[in-house]
């Protein structure tokens, strides 16, 4: 493993540790609308799960590198990833010093998932799910099926927001990396994704 993957998988970690703080002060809140706390505290919860899978990366993996990557692309996307952890940094002190309004809280949600769902990100989960071979855990579609949940969950609070298309244009990505992976470089059997979108 290149030092460049190293510290990515551990900025993706922080990352993951930051919105699980995050999530888990929303979850919180007596003012919010029952269901979004519901809601909130379901994230926290596969944000922790996350962190398990983090965890297992940082002790077993082998990077195959099937972007291509050169050192130099690494190190631009470790610089996009820092500038991610920095603005969520930044985030949390404001979320420290004032509360948020729940309009605000929602935005902040999809805004965030939709930079996590990293190409890097996508590529080092997938590798790991062929590495161990472990047909019962699939991380990429885990995040497809999470990005679904969302969508569903916060339809009614968002109306004309824009920011419910960029949680939609986020779940159709996924689904074409996700497929693309699959179709050039898997060896496990694609399981179909229903796509339980309500409209």
């Amino acid at each position: 493993m290149t030092k460049e993957i190293k510290e990515i998988i551990l900025i993706g970690k922080r990352l993951d540790e930051l919105t699980y703080e995050i999530y888990s002060n929303f979850a919180k809140r007596e003012d919010f609308d029952k269901n979004l706390v519901v809601f909130w505290s379901e994230m926290a919860e596969w944000k922790k799960n996350q962190l398990k899978h983090w965890k297992r990366l940082t002790k077993s993996f082998v990077y195959k590198n099937m972007f291509n990557r050169k050192p130099s692309d690494l190190k631009i996307i470790i610089k996009q990833l820092k500038s991610i952890q920095t603005e969520i940094v930044e985030f949390m002190r404001r979320l420290r010093k004032k509360k948020i309004t729940q309009d605000e809280a929602i935005s902040h949600t999809i805004l965030n998932e939709f930079c996590l769902i990293s190409d890097i990100f996508l590529e080092l989960f997938y590798t790991y799910d062929e590495m161990t071979n472990d047909r019962s855990v699939c991380s990429v579609r885990s995040c497809e099926i999470h990005l679904l949940k969302m969508a569903n969950k916060l339809k009614p609070y968002l109306k004309s927001n824009p920011l419910y298309a960029v949680l939609l244009k986020s779940i159709i990505e996924i689904k074409h990396k996700y497929d693309f992976l699959l179709t050039t470089y898997g060896k496990m059997k694609k399981v179909p994704v229903q796509n339980n979108l309500r409209t």
